[in-house]
């Protein structure tokens, strides 16, 4: 550990220039990271290197990163002369380089090089033409309303006889999406799935609130001790590790896949192999697809355009050219494996693991078709499996855990050195034992209900199922533990990274048998609430959502933010004052100066606290038009079509047969 008063001696990492001032006046600003060395021995610099070498929980801080006004800090270090453009950003990156180099040798007799320039630029940059992309996203949209308004004016004109012959017309209907939205969830007496719905929403709030933290050290903080401090506390661990719960979504849709094919097995329907597949493949396409391919088509054309800031090329006009460039691979969802290191909408890696697991969750489902207990023991053979093919590979290739992986330096990065990232984290095989599970669980339910075996009758099992809940917080918060402080060790790495998972799914899938079967519980009970069921359907266009939207309004601050436990729950109006909330006061402020201070450093915090739900609370209402305007009438066109080809095809056999019976009469 390193005491305060020397870390504090140690360069500030993150800096930011007033940024509109300067582009105002026809300044330079540049942004962009730098790379210190001493010129001989030197003992600050040795603290720096000591310090960086926990890379878990620490930055390297023999590497800052700035964005300045070198017009005005640096004014006597400007080019002498203005060539070509090419030579003219070489001149100002110089420029920068020399501006930061004179202010380390100053301070510090630390010399910088520039290793990685963001953007230099003179004056405020004027926005170009629309393109083509944009013009042809603004007329999809324009069509998309015009079709709404049309079938909206259709449903609430035409009479119930019409609207029988004309469903497909009606798609696109707002009160008919309206009450889809609204419609109450299928029940079964044998099988209590109530708390799938709230469970899906408080996995998607934990999703959003780790997403706010980890977008926030994706820029620059204000103080970065207050958070390398904070990084083994208990509740930051389980903020950083609670990505897990991304296994319960596999879980989920494993396990319901199955659970429907299943149920026709139990009431004895024949199943067609082939066409099973297709169909259901299909309908998962087409339930997942028209949203999804809209976020990014808008990602790829008018992102861009939604904002500005000194952090707004790194954070966003970066990642639009990257959807541009791989916009391909998520219409064959395959983002996830084809050029995996560059990220676009990050959050979507899971549609496309989702979508390969679901499709080998179906495969598997159709071929054991026919075996009942023998089920249990292939998945149960191909999960142990995966987890021994998972430790080898990690082993292996020296792969990390989830916390781990999430270090302070990979994600400033967004992973882009961080092998685990794709081995384990985003690719079907790193998720399979998630899937598995699901699987498994279904299959085991099953047995149960065909055995007719209560589980809620057995007092040992309504303890496990209960307190199961807990022991997965616990095992999210505190499996980082098991491998101490500092670099782990291979063998534990490899092995935690291949374990936390499983484990993970285990107990939640002890709880989820106990909330199917009946098991009262506290927990149970509040994520069976009726409420859930709406917000559960807009989980998906959440998902989507609230990257994009969280990722605008950090990239558009002015200056770095805070990051702690207070803040973590901000959404935006208080990033310029948090610093003034946790800073301490000046020696100079009068009793009454004081008060005030103090009054207002407590409204920020308050302000703070209630704001943890503003990301969640703006993705929820900015899913709603996303799923009233395109989800939602792609399903529904889906199904009217549907049943106008079963119609044909009932009309078509049926037509032989009669005349059959005229000819013979």
């Amino acid at each position: 550990m390193v005491p305060d008063e020397q870390y504090y001696e140690m360069p500030t990492l993150f800096h930011l220039d007033e940024y509109e001032r300067c582009l105002a006046t026809r300044g330079v600003y540049c942004t962009g990271s730098f790379e210190l060395s001493p010129q001989g021995p030197h003992q600050l610099f040795q603290l720096m290197q000591r310090y960086a070498a926990n890379w878990v929980d620490n930055f390297n801080h023999t590497r800052l990163h700035r964005g300045l006004c070198v017009s005005q800090r640096c004014r006597q270090l400007a080019p002498q002369q203005h060539p070509g453009q090419g030579e003219h950003n070489a001149a100002l990156a110089e420029w920068f380089e020399s501006c930061v180099n004179e202010s380390t040798m100053l301070s510090y007799n630390l010399s910088s090089r520039l290793y990685q320039l963001e953007y230099c630029r003179r004056g405020e940059v004027n926005p170009d033409g629309l393109s083509t992309n944009e013009r042809a996203f603004a007329g999809f949209v324009a069509i998309l309303l015009a079709l709404c308004a049309v079938s909206t004016v259709l449903d609430l004109t035409l009479s119930d006889h019409a609207k029988k012959g004309a469903a497909w017309a009606l798609s696109f209907s707002i009160p008919g999406c309206w009450r889809s939205l609204l419609a109450p969830p299928p029940c079964s007496s044998e099988t209590d799935l109530r708390a799938f719905d709230g469970l899906r929403v408080l996995c998607m709030m934990c999703v959003i609130i780790e997403h706010v933290c980890w977008i926030t050290t994706h820029t620059f903080l204000a103080d970065t001790r207050r958070y390398e401090q904070t990084r083994r506390a208990l509740d930051a661990m389980l903020m950083a590790n609670s990505t897990l719960v991304v296994q319960i979504f596999f879980m989920m849709s494993s396990f319901l896949l199955a659970h429907k094919l299943l149920q026709q097995r139990r009431r004895g329907e024949q199943v067609p192999v082939v066409r099973t597949f297709f169909d259901t493949m299909i309908n998962r396409i087409i339930r997942v697809s028209p949203s999804y391919f809209v976020v990014v088509w808008f990602a790829a054309s008018w992102w861009s355009r939604a904002g500005s800031g000194p952090m707004w090329t790194p954070l966003i006009e970066a990642e639009v050219n990257i959807c541009r460039s791989k916009w391909w691979t998520h219409l064959l969802y395959l983002n996830n494996i084809v050029y995996a290191n560059d990220k676009c909408l990050i959050q979507t890696w899971y549609l496309a693991a989702d979508m390969q697991l679901y499709g080998l969750s179906l495969l598997l489902t159709l071929a054991l078709w026919r075996c009942r207990r023998g089920a249990i023991y292939v998945l149960t053979a191909l999960l142990a499996g995966s987890i021994a093919l998972l430790f080898g590979l990690a082993y292996t290739w020296r792969l990390v855990p989830t916390f781990v992986m999430h270090r302070p330096e990979s994600v400033r990065t967004t992973y882009s050195t961080e092998p685990s990232f794709n081995v384990l984290y985003q690719s079907p095989l790193g998720n399979v034992p998630g899937a598995l599970a699901g699987l498994l669980l279904a299959h085991l339910h099953h047995q149960l209900l065909d055995s007719r075996i209560v589980l809620s009758k057995y007092k040992w099992f309504r303890w496990s199922a209960v307190s199961s809940v807990c022991v997965s917080a616990w095992w999210v918060a505190a499996s980082p533990l098991l491998l101490g402080r500092g670099a782990p060790g291979r063998g534990g790495a490899a092995a935690l990274a291949a374990l936390e998972r499983p484990i993970f799914a285990f107990f939640v899938g002890v709880a989820l048998l106990g909330a199917m079967h009946g098991v009262p519980s506290p927990i149970g009970s509040f994520l069976s609430w009726r409420g859930w069921g709406c917000g559960a359907r807009l989980s998906f266009g959440a998902l989507l959502l609230h990257l994009p939207l969280n990722k605008s309004l950090v990239a558009a601050r002015l200056a770095p933010t805070q990051l702690d436990r207070q803040s973590a729950v901000v959404l935006s109006g208080v990033y310029g004052y948090t610093a003034i909330a946790r800073s301490p006061l000046p020696r100079s402020f009068s009793s009454r100066e004081h008060h005030g201070y103090l009054l207002v450093a407590a409204a920020i915090r308050r302000v703070q606290i209630l704001e943890w739900f503003g990301v969640a609370s703006v993705s929820y209402l900015a899913a709603l038009p996303l799923a009233l305007c395109v989800e939602l009438p792609a399903q529904r066109l889906h199904r009217a079509l549907s049943a106008l080809r079963r119609r044909s095809h009932a009309q078509s056999d049926a037509a032989p047969h009669d005349t059959r019976q005229k000819t013979d009469l």
